[in-house]
């Protein structure tokens, strides 16, 4: 999904913060549908002011004389009490909210309206609060109106007012600032969304760091080992998902040690045994009489013996054995080009800046000294060496080195073949050059070990263009 983050850190972040707008959401569509017309009080605060006016009504009918001093003590800054001698009324109709609050404080109160239905014990009205009905309220406090009027300005300033008919004939006057419900979630989500994202952020953040942590070792050790250095056991820690692929990891690195190892000793025990007979066939060799037979034969020895050798460096693995620097590329290079040019060997080579990378320049030097030596065979070598410019995001990330040669190319169809140890292509190639077509399968096993790849293009204009690209 493209409006993800791509990193799992990031991916773990937004999939909470969308599950926690999704809740609000589902929240918000709940409770809404109780309400039933445009500004209603909310139910929750309905029930406590329902709850303030019935607890008051029933501390006044147990003490009449103290009614004043009562309503003082239980009057708050949003909700304030007054024993009055006439109900409010502001002349305006009663609405179908304003009925079904009356009617349920009525019924919470246990009080019955009777046959008088003009002259209720409950009347509640809820207008907008303004100065007129200020002072139609009668004894509000200014001062706490204006002090709470700015906490409310986004409801318009609402008033409910409550009137409750005594035992005694007097009326319990009470006003309320009441939450509405379009308001209450403004003000609701309004708070808590960003509330509730910053611990969702503090942990999603904490988290994927002990995530992320130990995964970043992992890949840098996986790299490390593509390029065939040697990594040590990583530690396990993180979750235990993660600790498995660990382990597995390590695992992994000892197996692979242990078949290296293992045909290392055996190549090489195979390269010793057959250096002794290869000696002692050359030692009969020189005993023969008939010089043509000698020189062939002790040819043919020379031959086997070079051959064993050149298997024995195929099958070494000198990646696990060479310690890994950081050297200059283009020095690396040119020493390789000066070798070549003090064999007599035709090597074109303008060294570009100084490029620093970090390889095992022993083995890296084996690639491109096989792929030079093969391709001065043919006359003029072109050798080049290109890095990614730092500055394009979009360039390729990695070192890009390109040997050409002037010779006949290698069919499309036998391009892969070429790599194969002692593969042998079409007389053109190979057959007047000699060699026992080691040196490519031995150059591309060296690029290998450093994570990179070989490939082979001919040319338009004619000849052979081979490319290392190794990554940076």
């Amino acid at each position: 999904m493209k409006l993800l983050p791509r990193t799992l850190a990031g991916q773990l972040l937004a999939l909470l913060l969308l599950a926690l707008i999704v809740a609000h959401l589902v929240a918000v569509l709940l409770l809404s549908w109780l309400r039933h017309g445009s500004d209603e009080v909310h139910p929750l605060s309905a029930h406590t002011i329902e709850t303030r006016v019935a607890t008051a009504y029933r501390a006044l009918e147990g003490s009449p004389e103290s009614a004043q001093r009562l309503v003082q003590s239980i009057s708050l800054p949003d909700s304030q009490f007054r024993i009055r001698p006439q109900p409010f009324d502001d002349g305006q109709p009663v609405t179908e909210q304003e009925a079904k609050l009356t009617a349920r404080l009525q019924e919470r109160l246990g009080l019955d309206a009777g046959a008088n239905a003009a002259d209720p014990p409950v009347r509640i009205h809820l207008r907008m609060r303004s100065p007129l009905a200020a002072s139609q309220a009668g004894d509000v406090d200014q001062d706490i109106l204006a002090l709470l009027s700015p906490a409310f300005e986004e409801d318009g300033s609402w008033m409910l007012h409550v009137d409750v008919r005594l035992p005694d004939g007097q009326w319990l006057s009470s006003w309320h600032l009441p939450t509405m419900l379009l308001s209450h979630w403004s003000r609701v989500l309004s708070f808590s969304i960003p509330v509730g994202m910053l611990p969702i952020i503090v942990i999603a953040v904490l988290f994927g760091r002990r995530i992320m942590q130990p995964l970043r070792m992992l890949t840098d050790a996986a790299q490390r080992i593509s390029r065939g250095e040697r990594s040590a056991h990583l530690p396990l820690s993180g979750p235990d998902g993660v600790r498995e692929i660990i382990e597995a990891f390590n695992e992994m690195q000892d197996r692979l040690l242990g078949v290296v190892n293992d045909r290392t000793r055996m190549v090489a025990a195979i390269g010793h045994d057959l250096r002794t007979p290869l000696t002692s066939l050359r030692i009969r060799a020189e005993l023969v009489d008939d010089d043509d037979l000698r020189q062939a034969m002790i040819a043919t020895i020379n031959e086997m013996h070079s051959m064993v050798e050149e298997i024995l460096h195929f099958a070494q693995d000198d990646a696990m054995r060479e310690t890994t620097q950081l050297v200059d590329l283009d020095a690396l290079v040119g020493e390789v080009v000066e070798q070549q040019r003090t064999l007599g060997r035709q090597v074109d080579w303008s060294p570009p800046n100084s490029i620093s990378y970090r390889c095992r320049p022993a083995h890296l030097k084996r690639a491109l000294a096989n792929l030079i030596d093969n391709a001065a065979r043919y006359g003029r070598v072109q050798v080049r060496l290109t890095v990614p410019d730092a500055a394009d995001p979009n360039a390729a990330r990695t070192v890009c080195m390109e040997i050409e040669d002037e010779g006949p190319g290698i069919a499309p169809q036998d391009m892969e073949q070429a790599f194969r140890p002692f593969s042998r292509l079409e007389v053109a190639r190979n057959g007047e050059t000699g060699g026992f077509g080691l040196g490519l399968a031995i150059a591309r096993s060296c690029v290998r070990a450093h994570g990179g790849e070989l490939r082979l293009h001919n040319r338009s204009e004619g000849g052979l263009k081979a490319v290392i690209e190794l990554p940076t």
